[in-house]
């Protein structure tokens, strides 16, 4: 008709719609990925707000428990500071004992040692 042959403008028909296709599954591709992103924020924002409340939950107990850690401290501060210095003639505690506490103190003051026993306790005299 024009002097293009039919199988041309066939092919090129073919490869319109073809592109078109192409173009409309994209948009629906991109629509459908939206959606998807929409609703993983509804669910990013619900959890938030679970997290949200747990947090409130935590910070009132981790307050009202240094609360009570302080003043348990204090109480026991002051019936250490009230109690009287024994008498002088009170006997002193047997050798193997206080060589037992020392050995306590310098366990538990040492981080990352391991507690071995000192030994036996000598029996008092």
């Amino acid at each position: 008709m024009f002097g293009i042959p039919t199988p041309y403008i066939a092919g090129g028909l073919l490869i319109v719609g073809f592109l078109g296709g192409y173009k409309v599954k994209d948009w629906q591709c991109d629509a459908a990925y939206a959606k998807a992103l929409e609703k993983a924020d509804k669910q990013r924002v619900a959890m938030q707000k679970v997290i949200d409340s747990k947090a409130v939950e935590y910070e009132e107990t981790r307050s009202a428990a240094e609360t009570t850690s302080i003043e348990r401290t204090n109480t026991i501060r002051e019936i250490y500071k009230d109690i009287p210095a024994p008498p002088a003639d009170c006997p002193a505690p047997p050798d193997g004992v206080v060589g037992v506490l020392k050995q306590s103190v310098r366990d538990t003051d040492t981080p990352g040692t391991t507690r071995q026993p000192v030994g036996t306790v000598q029996e008092p005299k």
